[in-house]
C-alpha cells in the first residue's frame, strides 16, 4: 500500500475510486456499494468518497503540472499550438471554468475557476499560458469583449486572432427573435394549429396505411407518391399529418438563427393544406364529411394562412428576407453546405475546418457579399430591411479581419509544413458538453452548481490526460499511476519550472514567428 504521509487513504484506493467515478460514471453511492462488497469489504461513508474522488482529480492536476517540460517538448515537437480559450458555467454557481487548449496537441494549457471572463481575468491566464508555452501560432476564442485587447496585451498583434465563426453567425439572433416568436405565437396560441393537427391525427389512429407500409414517410413527394400508387386517401391524409408535425426535422438542433423551426411549421402546412385539399377533392361526400371536415374548420382559425392576420405577413416577409441574407453570409463562410450535411448531428459536433484554398478565398468572398450588400441597400425602400441590411454589414465589417484564416507554415522535423488554424471553438464547445454530461451522470442531477463548482476546472485534465499519447503509459495501468501519484510527495514536491529551450521558427506571409520557452 503506498500512503502518503499523515493520509490514512492509500493512493491506490484514490485511482480506484476516481478511475470508478470518471470512467464508469458511477454515483457515490454505487462506488460504496462496490467497495463494501470488495474482497478488502471496505466501508466509507458518502462524503469521504466524494473527497477521495476529488483528491483524485487534484493528483491529476499534479501530474500535467510536473510534465510542462514534456508537454511543452510535445508542442514544439508538433510546429506550435493553437490556443483556444473559453469559459462555461451553470446556473448559480457563482464561477466559471475557464479552459486554455492546444487543438493540436490535445493538451490542456491552463484550466481554473473565475469569477468572470473579465480583461483582467483573461489577460493573467493568457500570461501564463505564454511564459509556460510561449506565443501561439494563432489564438481561437469567441466574441467577448475584450478578449481581442487581451491577446494583444499578452502576445502583440502580430499572433492571429480568429474569432470563432459560429458565435459570429450568432451574434445575428436578435435579428430573428422578434418576428419568430410573433409568428409561433400566431400558430400555437392564436390558430392552436399544433394542438388542432396533434388531434385530427390522434382521431386517425384506428385506420392505418396499407400493410407493409412505413409508419413514417420523410417528404411530401413521398406521400404523393404513395397516393397515386395506392389510392389511399385516409393513409395519405395520416401520412401528410404527421409530416406536417415533424417540422423539426427541418432543424439541424444549433437554434435560432440556424433553425427558424416555426418558420418550417408554417410552410410545412400551407404545403400540406394544398395536398390534403387535393386528396379530399377526389374523395366521396361521406369521407369528406367525416374526415375532411374537422380539418377545414381547424384551417378557418388561420384566418386564410395569416393573410387576415395583423401583422402575420409582414413578420413573415422580414423573416424570409433575414434569413435569405443569412444564408448568403453562411454560404460565404463555408458554412452552409456542411450544416446541411450534418443535419442529424449535435450542435457543434464537427469542428468545421477549412481547406487551403478555402482559407484563401474568405478575404475576397467576404468583400463581394458586403458589396452585394450595398448594392441591396441601394435598392430597397423597405424601412425594416435596410436596418436588418445596414446592421449587417456594420457586423461583417466590424469583425472582417477576424474572421480571417491565415495558412501558417511551420517546420516540423526539418520539413515546412502549411497549417490552417480552426475556425470555430468548437474544439472546447465540446468538450464542455461532455464534461457536464459526465457530472450529470456521475451526481445524478441535472442541475450542477455545486459539482461544476468543486471540480470544473479539475475534470478536464483528467478527461485529456487519460487517452494522451503522452500519458497513456500511465493510466492505463492503475498502480503504475497511484505509484506516480507517490512520486509526486515522495520528496517537497514544487511545481516543475520549463527548463527545455526548444526554439521552433514558423512563417506567416512573411512575418518570422519564434515559439521560445521561457525558463521559469
Amino acid at each position: 500500500m503506498i500512503v502518503e504521509k499523515g493520509y490514512r487513504v492509500t493512493f491506490d484506493l484514490v485511482v480506484e475510486v476516481g478511475r470508478i467515478r470518471y470512467d464508469d460514471h458511477r454515483q457515490l453511492h454505487e462506488i460504496q456499494a462496490y467497495l463494501k462488497c470488495s474482497p478488502a469489504k471496505i466501508e466509507l461513508p458518502l462524503s469521504t468518497i466524494g473527497m477521495i474522488s476529488k483528491r483524485f482529480l487534484d493528483f491529476c492536476r499534479l501530474l500535467h503540472q510536473s510534465r510542462e517540460s514534456d508537454i511543452l517538448e510535445d508542442i514544439h515537437t508538433n510546429g506550435g499550438y493553437f490556443l483556444h480559450f473559453d469559459g462555461s458555467t451553470e446556473q448559480k454557481c457563482g464561477q466559471c471554468s475557464l479552459i486554455l487548449m492546444d487543438s493540436r496537441s490535445g493538451h490542456i494549457l491552463e484550466c481554473l475557476m473565475v469569477e468572470s471572463e473579465k480583461y483582467d481575468t483573461i489577460k493573467d491566464a493568457l500570461e501564463k499560458v505564454y511564459l509556460k508555452y510561449g506565443k501561439p501560432l494563432a489564438v481561437i476564442s469567441d466574441l467577448r469583449s475584450g478578449f481581442i485587447k487581451a491577446c494583444v496585451a499578452v502576445f502583440g498583434k502580430n499572433v492571429t486572432h480568429i474569432l470563432c465563426h459560429y458565435h459570429f453567425l450568432r451574434t445575428l439572433r436578435d435579428e430573428f427573435m422578434p418576428n419568430h416568436i410573433f409568428i409561433k405565437s400566431c400558430m400555437t396560441k392564436k390558430w392552436k394549429l399544433h394542438t388542432g393537427l396533434s388531434k385530427l391525427l390522434k382521431s386517425l389512429k384506428e385506420t392505418q396505411p396499407n400493410a407493409g407500409c412505413p409508419k413514417y414517410l420523410k417528404t411530401l413527394e413521398e406521400i404523393e407518391a404513395y397516393i397515386e400508387e395506392t389510392s389511399d386517401t385516409l393513409g395519405a391524409y395520416q401520412y401528410a399529418l404527421r409530416w406536417i408535425l415533424n417540422f423539426k426535422q427541418d432543424s439541424s438542433g444549433k437554434g435560432i438563427p440556424f433553425d427558424l423551426p416555426y418558420l418550417d411549421l408554417y410552410n410545412r402546412f400551407v404545403a400540406g393544406k394544398k395536398f390534403i385539399d387535393r386528396i379530399f377533392a377526389k374523395a366521396g361526400v361521406e369521407m369528406r364529411v367525416k374526415y375532411y371536415y374537422d380539418f377545414y374548420q381547424m384551417t378557418k382559425k388561420t384566418k386564410k394562412l395569416g393573410y387576415h392576420e395583423p401583422g402575420f405577413r409582414k413578420a413573415l416577409r422580414q423573416l424570409e428576407y433575414t434569413y435569405k441574407w443569412f444564408n448568403k453570409l453562411r454560404a460565404i463562410l463555408f458554412l452552409q453546405s456542411q450544416i446541411e450535411d450534418d443535419r442529424t448531428l449535435a450542435p457543434l459536433s464537427k469542428q468545421y475546418r477549412l481547406t487551403s484554398a478555402e482559407a484563401k478565398m474568405l478575404p475576397k468572398r467576404l468583400n463581394v457579399f458586403l458589396r452585394s450588400i450595398k448594392q441591396e441597400l441601394q435598392c430597397s425602400k423597405n424601412t425594416n430591411r435596410i436596418a436588418f441590411l445596414m446592421n449587417l454589414r456594420d457586423q461583417v465589417e466590424k469583425y472582417q479581419d477576424n474572421l480571417h484564416v491565415p495558412i501558417l507554415s511551420v517546420t516540423i522535423d526539418g520539413k515546412k509544413t502549411l497549417l490552417v488554424p480552426p475556425r470555430t471553438n468548437n474544439y472546447l464547445e465540446s468538450l464542455f458538453r461532455f464534461i457536464k454530461r459526465l457530472l450529470r451522470r456521475c451526481s445524478g442531477h441535472s442541475k450542477l452548481p455545486k459539482e461544476f463548482g468543486s471540480i470544473g476546472a479539475l475534470l478536464p485534465y483528467y478527461l485529456t490526460m487519460r487517452d494522451h499519447n503522452l500519458f497513456r503509459d500511465i493510466f492505463n495501468d492503475n498502480n503504475t499511476l497511484a505509484e506516480e501519484f507517490a512520486k509526486l510527495f515522495a520528496k517537497s514536491w514544487q511545481p516543475p519550472k520549463n527548463l527545455i529551450n526548444l526554439p521552433q521558427s514558423s512563417k506567416n506571409d512573411g512575418d518570422e514567428k519564434q515559439l521560445v520557452a521561457l525558463e521559469g
